[in-house]
């Protein structure tokens, strides 16, 4: 039986950090500012915190603020210029090729963003399945719910788990699934099955 892959999306198969994220992070600290009547200071901090809180700004917003998940992910995942902020990992089609059986994309990011990134990279076809925040009623990573949903759509008993954010393997671990964590961290929680610096360096030993 050939193995499960799943992948998390934005610094993980492409590099997010670099271009893209500041823009989201600049939309949302304009919209957590007008919607909150804060300064953009303010706002930026809010941000942040719920990020680390609960694993998406979007997930604090919803719980304190009860704000619309919907008008807030596409007023703050519409980008001008999209083609330009989107920049693969090394080796990424490559990686993909060598990841033999199933592939899933588990994402906090929203679907019409994941399905342009997905485009732009040239890899739609390596993935039999893509699951966005919408799929688990916003409920993001690393969240236990979020997961369940996840394990249960896709009927999951056995898979590799590849993402950057280690809170996010930490919940996938309890579900017996492997974990892979992408970073340049030099210690390795005991809840990490695998560490590597590249996406290319996935199948290295």
């Amino acid at each position: 039986m050939k193995p499960v892959w799943i992948f998390d999306l934005d610094n993980t198969l492409h590099d997010a950090q670099s271009k893209i994220f500041p823009i989201v992070n600049d939309k949302m600290n304009q919209y957590i500012s007008s919607a909150l009547k804060m300064s953009i200071e303010e706002a930026s901090k809010i941000r942040a915190q719920y990020w680390l809180e609960y694993g998406s700004t979007l997930q604090g917003l919803i719980k304190n603020y009860n704000i619309d998940p919907i008008d807030f992910l596409d007023k703050t995942h519409t980008i001008n210029n999209f083609k330009d902020l989107i920049i693969p990992m090394p080796c990424l089609i490559e990686t993909l090729e060598l990841a033999d059986g199933m592939k899933i994309i588990y994402t906090n990011a929203p679907k019409n963003y994941t399905n342009q990134v997905l485009k732009i990279c040239g890899i739609q076809e390596y993935f039999d399945e893509v699951f966005t925040i919408e799929d688990s009623n916003f409920k993001s990573k690393p969240n236990i719910d979020s997961m369940s949903l996840f394990i249960k759509k896709y009927n999951i008993n056995e898979a590799f788990f590849v993402d950057d954010v280690k809170e996010n393997l930490k919940t996938a671990k309890k579900f017996g699934l492997a974990t892979v964590w992408l970073t340049n961290e030099s210690y390795k929680p005991i809840y990490i099955d695998k560490k590597i610096s590249k996406l290319r360096d996935l199948f290295s030993y």
